[in-house]
């Protein structure tokens, strides 16, 4: 029987934190949680997140006691900071768990986009900035369950991936050692929630609500994800061309990806390939391929990731949906925690979406 774990948050008063709370909050691996936000510090956790009240007690903490975990035999971070903020404090950070006598066991969740490369000038290529702490880069296990689950199992520190790099990731990982894939265009949509909590111009509804837009064109930070996994599957004269779209909805992401079949392979049939991506998916909880078209409302709240395949000839259009907020963040983060520390990978996740 796998023992619970001691649990922290840190950035806990964002949508992250909120979902990870949700989803923990009657989780068997949970043997207490607390909470931190500066922003918040002294508030009640339902005050910042009122679908909880009732459900998850205590208060934000403006610092962590990391003596909390001391004395617990399995103590977990799960860190929901802004991105950069872990990787600017992480040296502080280290010194503390030392002194705590965690460092050496703990395992530490990453949300954010800190260390989900493995190269400074990967890194300051995807986001236009040097690395805070560049040799940190490469020390953490990147937490795509359904590529790197073997790494997860004996990971100390995970690196989540993004939301839309989740995404297109698991459309393309059942064929991407196929040669000669060529032009890889990628659409995507997401929810205003994917901005995070903060107000801005993606997300101040009055300017969303009835609106639909492409931002960053061929420059998303998540193309840079995607493209590690296609190198290290053996994919050579590939092209990525990503383009992301802003909706009005608050959760969801839709990703398109297409592309030729190679010529070698002839023409494409819909069934025979459909049936390579359920072989390939067969042992995954959490990736269902469906008939038709994926739908955003049938996997809004879940864990879910749907995909399906379209074929014209050599023509082929495999579409992924899932919650940006759940599989693409929070709840991958939770299915990590799970792997990585013997629970079965849908423990507290395997639940359905509201729908409608």
């Amino acid at each position: 029987m796998t023992s619970p774990a001691h649990i922290y948050i840190l950035g806990a008063s964002g949508f992250g934190g909120g979902e990870l709370l949700r989803l923990l909050a009657g989780h068997p691996g949970n043997a207490g949680i607390r909470v931190v936000s500066r922003h918040h510090a002294g508030a009640p956790i339902h005050k910042v997140h009122p679908h909880l009240r009732g459900l998850v007690d205590g208060r934000f903490e403006p610092e962590p006691d990391w003596r909390w975990l001391a004395d617990s035999p399995r103590p977990v971070v799960f860190s929901a900071l802004g991105h950069g903020d872990l990787a600017s404090q992480f040296a502080g950070l280290e010194k503390q768990w030392a002194d705590a006598g965690i460092a050496d066991r703990m395992l530490l969740v990453d949300l954010s986009s800190d260390f989900r490369l493995d190269h400074p000038g990967r890194y300051a290529g995807a986001y236009g900035r040097p690395h805070p702490s560049p040799d940190l880069l490469g020390t953490f296990t990147y937490g795509l369950t359904e590529w790197k689950r073997e790494q997860v199992k004996t990971a100390k520190r995970i690196a989540n991936p993004g939301c839309f790099a989740t995404a297109v990731q698991l459309a393309l990982l059942p064929i991407a050692a196929t040669p000669g894939l060529g032009l890889l265009a990628v659409s995507g949509v997401t929810g205003s929630s994917g901005s995070g909590s903060l107000p801005g111009e993606g997300t101040h509804h009055p300017t969303r609500a009835h609106d639909f837009r492409a931002y960053k064109p061929l420059e998303h930070q998540h193309e840079a994800e995607v493209e590690v996994m296609l190198v290290a599957h053996g994919a050579q004269r590939h092209r990525l061309a990503f383009v992301p779209h802003s909706a009005p909805m608050v959760r969801g992401i839709f990703a398109t990806v297409q592309f030729e079949w190679p010529e070698h392979g002839g023409a494409v049939v819909t069934q025979s390939l459909t049936e390579k991506y359920r072989r390939y998916y067969e042992g995954s909880k959490f990736v269902r391929i469906v008939e038709g078209t994926p739908r955003v409302a049938a996997v809004t709240g879940s864990n879910f990731c749907d995909i399906s395949v379209a074929t014209k000839g050599r023509s082929v259009a495999v579409m992924a949906a899932l919650d940006n907020l759940v599989k693409g963040m929070a709840g991958q983060a939770v299915q990590n925690f799970n792997v990585a520390l013997g629970f079965p990978e849908d423990t507290g996740l395997r639940q359905a979406a509201c729908y409608p």
